[in-house]
C-alpha cells in the first residue's frame, strides 16, 4: 500500500473539501434557482390554465350572456322612450303634464317655462343631461298631494323640487284655492348614441 505523506494527504483532504464546497455552491445558486424559476413558471402555469377554464366557460354562456344583454338593452330603451327628448322637451313636457292632469280633478297648470338642460342634476356622474322646467299652478291642498304622489310615481325618475305653495288671491271658491310653483326635474333622452 501507499502510504501518504502527511501534506498530500491533507492537500487531499483540501481538495475533497473544496470539491463538496463547490458542489453545494453549484446546488444552491443552480439547481435551487432553478427550482425557483420552475416552481414560478408552474404557478404561472396553473393562472394561465384557471384564466383559460374561465374564458371557456364564458364562452359557454354566450347565448345566455346575449340574451340578458338584448332584454336590458330592451328594457333600457322602453325606459328612455319614457324621458324628455332632448329636441323640443318643452313640447313634451305640456303634452306629458297635460295628459296626467287631464285624468285628475282639481289641480290646474297655468305657467310652463322652457327647460334649463345641464349635466349637473340629482344624481352625480349619471349618464344623462337633466332638464328642468318651472311650473305654476292652482288647485286644492289635498289634490295637490295627490298629484304630486301619482306623478312622481307615474313617472319614478323624474323628481319635483323647490315647491312653494301660497294662499290663492281669487275671490269666492278661487279663494280656496292654493298657487304653487315648483320645479319638474327630467332626465334627457339623447337622440343620438353617444350619451355621456
Amino acid at each position: 500500500m501507499n502510504k501518504l505523506t502527511k501534506t498530500q494527504r491533507d492537500q487531499l483532504l483540501l481538495i475533497a473539501g473544496g470539491t463538496v464546497a463547490l458542489m453545494g455552491l453549484l446546488w444552491y445558486f443552480g439547481v435551487t434557482a432553478m427550482q425557483d424559476e420552475l416552481a414560478a413558471t408552474r404557478r404561472k402555469s396553473a393562472e394561465m390554465r384557471q384564466k383559460l377554464r374561465d374564458a371557456e366557460a364564458l364562452m359557454r354562456r354566450e347565448d345566455e350572456i346575449s340574451a340578458t344583454l338584448r332584454s336590458r338593452s330592451e328594457l333600457l330603451a322602453r325606459r328612455e322612450a319614457g324621458l324628455a327628448p332632448d329636441r323640443d322637451a318643452y313640447a313634451w313636457l305640456i303634452n306629458t303634464v297635460n295628459g296626467f292632469i287631464q285624468s285628475r280633478k282639481g289641480v290646474n297648470i297655468d305657467t310652463y317655462s322652457q327647460p334649463e338642460i345641464s349635466d349637473v342634476g340629482i344624481i352625480p356622474k349619471f349618464p344623462y343631461r337633466w332638464a328642468t322646467f318651472h311650473l305654476k299652478g292652482t288647485g286644492y291642498y289635498h289634490d295637490f298631494g295627490r298629484f304630486f304622489a301619482d306623478f312622481e310615481n307615474a313617472f319614478p325618475y323624474f323628481r319635483i323640487q323647490n315647491l312653494n305653495i301660497s294662499a290663492n288671491s281669487g275671490a269666492g271658491m278661487e279663494a280656496e284655492k292654493l298657487s304653487v310653483t315648483f320645479d319638474l326635474v327630467a332626465p334627457v333622452a339623447s337622440s343620438g348614441p353617444d350619451i355621456k
